[in-house]
């Protein structure tokens, strides 16, 4: 899996970067043809200070295009004019025909800010005249304003914006597609996770990216299952084992009993007993693993727990058992009612057992849930022994009788919660049940 998201993000990271790649090279392209383009002609300052440099002085009248500023001009595939006070043209090189040689000062404003004759032109004050230099037609732009637009500048600002706004989004859109992408070829693997222990387990396809990690999956839930069927089977012939012995140990107690040995024959008796018990247990944890609560129905537990009441006070008449009803109407639950009262009689006989004071059962309504209690004065639980029970581990359980555990599987197949509780020289064991 860890090589899937490397790919993942491998594949993330050169997206962002083509794109930064071809942002950066565009713009990149665009600055370097327009420095290419504006390094073709040269600077009409640079210009003007170069044949203002190489002018010839002379006591009547200067002469800017001597020889060395045509061969400039010539070479910057420039042509010039000077014009004198009065718009008259006093001095050129290589002037276009169409050119007038008379300006009005209409036509030197006109010019000057825009073009002369469709030619890019540039003018410098000279003396009491002025110098123009014109550059090839379509060479150059000139700008007629020499201020700059607040509403240019925000339009932009805004295709800045929108740029940054649009790379964002193209990054966005592949992180969603990329996500979504995760979670579908994630999904299945996930419900098969939490599926991977029930009957009703779908198995994975293990195709594409991700067919190594379905296999292992796959093959967890083979294994599991087979183990299923290896433990119930060693129970079956454990349970069949152990029972014919102990059979025969029951009927040869019975040829052996006398008014002599009745005690020692009643504490084998209750041995046998004990284990059958123990091997009942097994095989109820067992089957309750595998079973499910298509079979229940929704049924009022009031019936079962008044059952339960009458068996265990005719089988132990001396034990005080209380029984407090708090509920004056109907309650349904989905149960199955021998489960139920198999739930409730190991509980109530370990209270019995192991109980010498009073036992209280309670029944009621608690913020939405059915709360039945049972709860014996005698000794507490060690709470080793409560902390295994929530750990599901039986390790030093059975010591203490498998009723407890067997309980604890009954409420949660019946979609309930059973909690145990110390209290001084007293214990409680209660099962909730929600009623939303």
């Amino acid at each position: 899996m860890l090589n899937y998201f490397l790919k993942k993000q491998k594949k993330f990271v050169l997206f962002i970067l083509i794109l930064l790649v071809l942002m950066i090279s565009s713009l990149i392209g665009i600055f370097y043809s327009s420095f290419k383009f504006s390094k073709k002609y040269i600077e009409p300052s640079k210009v003007f200070e170069f044949v203002e440099k190489n002018k010839e002085d002379n006591k009547t009248k200067d002469i800017y295009f001597t020889e060395e500023n045509k061969k400039y001009l010539e070479d910057k595939n420039i042509w010039a004019i000077r014009l004198d006070k009065n718009g008259q043209v006093i001095e050129s090189f290589n002037k276009p025909h169409e050119v007038k040689n008379k300006f009005e000062i209409s036509d030197v404003v006109r010019f000057t800010r825009y073009y002369l004759n469709d030619y890019p032109v540039f003018t410098f004050v000279v003396g009491d005249g002025v110098l123009v230099l014109a550059y090839p037609k379509n060479s150059l732009d000139k700008l007629p304003f020499n201020y700059y637009s607040y509403d240019l500048a925000k339009i932009n600002f805004f295709i800045l914006l929108i740029s940054i706004l649009f790379f964002s989004l193209l990054v966005y859109i592949f992180y969603v597609y990329e996500v979504k992408s995760i979670f579908k070829k994630l999904n299945p693997l996930q419900e098969a996770i939490n599926n991977i222990f029930d009957e009703d387990y779908v198995e994975l396809e293990e195709t594409g990216e991700l067919k190594e990690i379905s296999k292992t999956i796959n093959e967890a839930n083979e294994k599991f299952t087979n183990l299923k069927k290896s433990q119930a089977s060693w129970l079956r012939g454990i349970s069949h084992d152990v029972r014919t012995p102990l059979t025969k140990i029951s009927w040869e107690i019975e040829g052996i009993k006398t008014k002599e040995n009745l005690d020692e024959v009643k504490r084998i008796e209750d041995q046998v007993i004990k284990i059958s018990r123990i091997i009942e247990d097994l095989n109820l944890t067992n089957s309750l693993e595998n079973l499910s609560d298509k079979h229940f129905e929704c049924k009022d537990p009031i019936s079962v727990i008044r059952k339960l009441l009458v068996n265990s006070l005719n089988e132990n008449p001396n034990k005080d058992i209380i029984f407090e009803n708090k509920i004056n109407k109907e309650i349904k639950i989905k149960m199955d009612n021998h489960l139920f009262y198999r739930m409730l009689e190991n509980i109530l006989n370990n209270s019995i057992k192991y109980s010498d004071g009073k036992i209280f059962i309670n029944y009621e309504i608690l913020q939405d849930s059915l709360l039945i209690s049972i709860k014996n004065e005698g000794r507490p639980i060690d709470e080793s022994i409560i902390k295994r029970l929530d750990e599901e581990n039986l390790s030093d359980v059975q010591r203490h009788g498998m009723g407890l555990f067997v309980s604890k599987q009954i409420c949660k197949l019946h979609k309930g919660e059973m909690k145990i509780e110390n209290h001084d020289q007293a214990v409680s064991v209660s099962f909730i049940f929600d009623l939303k």
